[in-house]
Protein backbone atom coordinates (compact mmCIF):
# COMPACT_ATOMS: atom_id res chain seq x y z
CA UNK A 1 0.00 0.00 0.00
CA UNK A 2 3.07 2.50 0.84
CA UNK A 3 4.69 1.96 -2.79
CA UNK A 4 1.18 2.45 -4.52
CA UNK A 5 0.89 6.20 -2.81
CA UNK A 6 4.41 6.60 -3.55
CA UNK A 7 3.85 5.64 -7.31
CA UNK A 8 0.86 7.18 -7.21
CA UNK A 9 2.43 10.71 -5.72
CA UNK A 10 5.88 10.75 -8.08
CA UNK A 11 3.32 10.15 -11.06
CA UNK A 12 1.22 13.19 -9.88
CA UNK A 13 4.61 14.83 -9.51
CA UNK A 14 5.48 14.30 -13.38
CA UNK A 15 1.61 15.74 -14.50
CA UNK A 16 2.03 18.40 -12.44
CA UNK A 17 5.29 19.07 -14.15
CA UNK A 18 4.14 18.57 -17.62
CA UNK A 19 1.86 20.85 -17.18
CA UNK A 20 3.17 23.95 -15.85
CA UNK A 21 5.68 23.14 -18.53
CA UNK A 22 2.76 23.09 -21.12
CA UNK A 23 1.30 26.31 -19.91
CA UNK A 24 4.23 28.14 -20.05
CA UNK A 25 5.43 27.23 -23.76
CA UNK A 26 1.14 28.42 -23.83
CA UNK A 27 1.93 31.61 -22.84
CA UNK A 28 5.04 32.58 -24.65
CA UNK A 29 3.22 31.22 -27.78
CA UNK A 30 0.17 33.50 -26.93
CA UNK A 31 1.97 36.27 -25.77
CA UNK A 32 4.19 36.14 -28.87
CA UNK A 33 0.81 35.84 -30.92
CA UNK A 34 -0.76 38.97 -29.08
CA UNK A 35 2.46 41.43 -29.93
CA UNK A 36 2.74 40.01 -33.79
CA UNK A 37 -0.96 40.85 -33.94
CA UNK A 38 -0.81 44.08 -32.09
CA UNK A 39 1.98 45.02 -34.27
CA UNK A 40 -0.17 45.09 -37.98
CA UNK A 41 -3.33 46.33 -35.72
CA UNK A 42 -5.29 43.21 -35.78
CA UNK A 43 -4.71 42.03 -31.58
CA UNK A 44 -6.57 39.64 -30.60
CA UNK A 45 -7.85 39.85 -27.00
CA UNK A 46 -8.92 36.80 -25.99
CA UNK A 47 -4.63 35.93 -26.23
CA UNK A 48 -3.81 37.90 -23.01
CA UNK A 49 -6.70 36.66 -21.52
CA UNK A 50 -5.75 33.16 -22.05
CA UNK A 51 -1.84 33.75 -20.97
CA UNK A 52 -3.06 35.57 -17.33
CA UNK A 53 -5.43 32.53 -16.87
CA UNK A 54 -2.78 29.97 -17.83
CA UNK A 55 -0.19 32.01 -15.32
CA UNK A 56 -2.65 32.13 -12.15
CA UNK A 57 -1.81 27.46 -13.06
CA UNK A 58 1.92 28.05 -13.90
CA UNK A 59 2.34 30.53 -10.91
CA UNK A 60 0.92 28.17 -7.78
CA UNK A 61 1.50 24.95 -9.58
CA UNK A 62 4.86 26.01 -9.93
CA UNK A 63 4.88 27.29 -6.31
CA UNK A 64 4.38 23.17 -5.26
CA UNK A 65 7.24 21.99 -7.36
CA UNK A 66 9.17 24.80 -5.47
CA UNK A 67 7.94 23.35 -1.89
CA UNK A 68 8.45 19.88 -2.81
CA UNK A 69 12.09 20.55 -4.09
CA UNK A 70 12.96 22.83 -1.19
CA UNK A 71 13.55 25.93 -3.12
CA UNK A 72 10.81 28.13 -1.49
CA UNK A 73 11.50 28.52 1.98
CA UNK A 74 15.11 29.25 2.70
CA UNK A 75 16.10 30.70 5.44
CA UNK A 76 18.56 27.83 6.53
CA UNK A 77 21.57 30.53 7.40
CA UNK A 78 20.02 30.37 10.54
CA UNK A 79 19.64 26.58 10.79
CA UNK A 80 22.51 24.98 8.95
CA UNK A 81 25.15 25.02 11.96
CA UNK A 82 22.55 23.41 14.37
CA UNK A 83 22.38 19.59 14.80
CA UNK A 84 20.72 17.60 12.83
CA UNK A 85 17.89 16.59 15.16
CA UNK A 86 17.58 20.50 15.90
CA UNK A 87 17.15 21.20 12.18
CA UNK A 88 14.58 18.73 11.61
CA UNK A 89 12.57 20.09 15.05
CA UNK A 90 13.03 23.88 13.26
CA UNK A 91 11.44 22.36 10.13
CA UNK A 92 8.79 20.27 11.83
CA UNK A 93 7.41 23.59 13.25
CA UNK A 94 7.94 25.56 10.18
CA UNK A 95 6.44 22.69 8.00
CA UNK A 96 3.37 22.96 10.71
CA UNK A 97 2.66 26.41 10.44
CA UNK A 98 3.07 25.98 6.50
CA UNK A 99 0.01 23.25 6.79
CA UNK A 100 -2.25 25.57 8.81
CA UNK A 101 -1.90 28.37 6.50
CA UNK A 102 -2.21 26.04 3.41
CA UNK A 103 -5.36 24.68 4.77
CA UNK A 104 -6.55 28.43 5.20
CA UNK A 105 -5.93 28.97 1.92
CA UNK A 106 -7.55 26.02 0.61
CA UNK A 107 -10.91 26.73 2.71
CA UNK A 108 -10.61 30.53 1.51
CA UNK A 109 -9.69 29.54 -2.16
CA UNK A 110 -13.15 27.61 -2.43
CA UNK A 111 -14.80 29.93 -0.95
CA UNK A 112 -13.50 32.27 -3.74
CA UNK A 113 -13.77 30.42 -6.19
CA UNK A 114 -17.47 30.16 -5.52
CA UNK A 115 -18.15 33.55 -5.24
CA UNK A 116 -16.87 34.24 -8.65
CA UNK A 117 -18.82 31.53 -10.23
CA UNK A 118 -21.22 33.66 -12.23
CA UNK A 119 -18.39 36.33 -13.32
CA UNK A 120 -17.12 34.97 -16.43
CA UNK A 121 -14.04 35.92 -18.41
CA UNK A 122 -15.50 37.95 -21.39
CA UNK A 123 -13.12 36.84 -24.29
CA UNK A 124 -12.97 33.61 -23.25
CA UNK A 125 -16.31 32.74 -21.85
CA UNK A 126 -15.41 30.52 -19.00
CA UNK A 127 -16.31 31.13 -15.75
CA UNK A 128 -13.53 33.32 -13.35
CA UNK A 129 -13.76 30.56 -10.83
CA UNK A 130 -11.23 28.32 -12.92
CA UNK A 131 -8.56 30.88 -12.32
CA UNK A 132 -9.58 31.39 -8.55
CA UNK A 133 -10.09 27.47 -8.16
CA UNK A 134 -5.96 27.40 -8.66
CA UNK A 135 -5.40 28.33 -5.57
CA UNK A 136 -6.70 25.53 -3.39
CA UNK A 137 -6.05 23.22 -6.18
CA UNK A 138 -2.61 23.98 -5.25
CA UNK A 139 -2.51 24.56 -1.96
CA UNK A 140 -3.73 21.27 -1.72
CA UNK A 141 -0.99 20.02 -3.42
CA UNK A 142 1.09 21.63 -1.11
CA UNK A 143 -0.32 20.28 1.83
CA UNK A 144 0.34 16.88 0.46
CA UNK A 145 4.31 17.94 0.54
CA UNK A 146 4.40 19.27 3.83
CA UNK A 147 2.82 16.52 5.86
CA UNK A 148 5.63 14.43 3.48
CA UNK A 149 8.10 16.38 4.67
CA UNK A 150 6.79 16.34 8.18
CA UNK A 151 6.73 12.91 8.04
CA UNK A 152 10.36 12.41 7.19
CA UNK A 153 11.31 15.15 10.13
CA UNK A 154 9.68 13.52 12.22
CA UNK A 155 11.19 10.11 11.96
CA UNK A 156 14.67 12.24 11.75
CA UNK A 157 13.62 13.72 14.69
CA UNK A 158 12.94 10.29 16.70
CA UNK A 159 15.72 8.67 15.60
CA UNK A 160 14.31 6.73 12.67
CA UNK A 161 15.27 7.43 9.74
CA UNK A 162 18.99 9.44 8.58
CA UNK A 163 18.27 13.05 8.67
CA UNK A 164 16.82 15.30 5.80
CA UNK A 165 20.28 16.89 4.90
CA UNK A 166 21.46 13.08 4.18
CA UNK A 167 18.57 11.94 2.46
CA UNK A 168 17.77 11.89 -1.59
CA UNK A 169 15.76 14.85 -2.33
Amino acid sequence: MKNFFQNSYRKLCVVEEFICGACMCTIVAFVFIAAVTRAINRPIQWTIDASQFLLAWTAFLGADMGFRASKVLGVDILTRKLPEKMQAAVRIVTNFLILAMLISFVYFGIKISMDNYLRRIPTLGISYSWVTISLPVSCVLMSITAVISLKKDILALVGKQAPLSKQEA
